[in-house]
């Protein structure tokens, strides 16, 4: 994603008005799937607001160029300085607003883009487990940056070598670093960063996994799993074994 600052609101509960571009129609999906539609975004910028700034996003849908204008609250900051290669410097947005017409909008955006026959997204939902993926956290920090970032919109970024196929579903067990308490979450596929493709992005290889079947009673399993704090955290680093 691009983003860029395109001036102020006259409201001043707006600090800033932002304009968020999509690489492709895939990068929309995944994002609105496993961030947006669950109340959250992550911007890379080197610039980002302070925390607790109010801004508007305008998401700018691929292909067609219409844009979606959502209120959001700046939840998460991570500073140049504090910037890693698995943490890059941006903010993480809590959307406040979207309305249920625009909502509409993109989700049959993405069902016309899904009938396409795009390779993958079309799987079917439930196909047989075929692995097991380990996930130990470094630290306690680590853990909770990621479960900031990703695990509670519903999704994971898993590392590896030798990622598994768009479509595949898993098992991921998330082990605690501090108590080795495991918590066994299904999953599925849903994005590829092939070595190759890593190569010429400059990131590493390894796959984002949605998490399924979310229920409540799963969601308080994840939440005690956490015992979520508020430290800010430096870095994340994840470690794959595969059984």
């Amino acid at each position: 994603m691009e983003t860029s600052s395109d001036g102020r609101r006259d409201s001043p509960r707006v600090k800033v008005r932002l304009k968020v571009r999509f690489k492709s129609s895939e990068a929309f999906i995944n994002e609105y799937t496993h961030n947006i539609s669950k109340g959250g975004i992550f911007i890379r910028t080197s610039k980002p607001c302070r925390l607790r700034d109010r801004v508007e996003l305008v998401l700018i849908v691929p292909e067609d160029g219409s844009e979606i204008h959502t209120l959001g609250e700046v939840i998460h900051v991570v500073a140049p300085e504090d910037a890693r290669e698995q943490m890059p410097a941006g903010m993480g947005i809590q959307i406040l607003e979207l309305k249920k017409e625009d909502q509409a909008r993109i989700e049959k955006y993405i069902e016309e883009r899904l009938n396409r026959g795009s390779e993958g997204l079309c799987r079917r939902q439930h196909a047989r487990v075929e692995a097991r993926l380990r996930v130990k956290f470094q630290s306690k920090e680590a853990l909770v940056e990621e479960y900031i970032q990703n695990i509670s919109h519903g999704g994971i970024f898993i590392a590896s070598a030798n990622p598994k196929q768009v479509g595949e579903e898993i098992t991921v067990i998330l082990t605690h670093p501090d108590t080795a308490q495991e918590l066994m979450l299904r999953g599925e596929v849903a994005r590829v960063v092939s070595p190759a493709d890593a190569q010429a992005l400059g990131i590493q290889p390894g796959m984002g996994i949605k998490f399924l079947d979310l229920e409540p009673y799963i969601i308080s399993q994840i939440d005690e799993f956490i015992q979520a704090e508020t430290e800010k955290v430096k870095g994340k680093d994840l470690i794959l074994e595969e059984t």
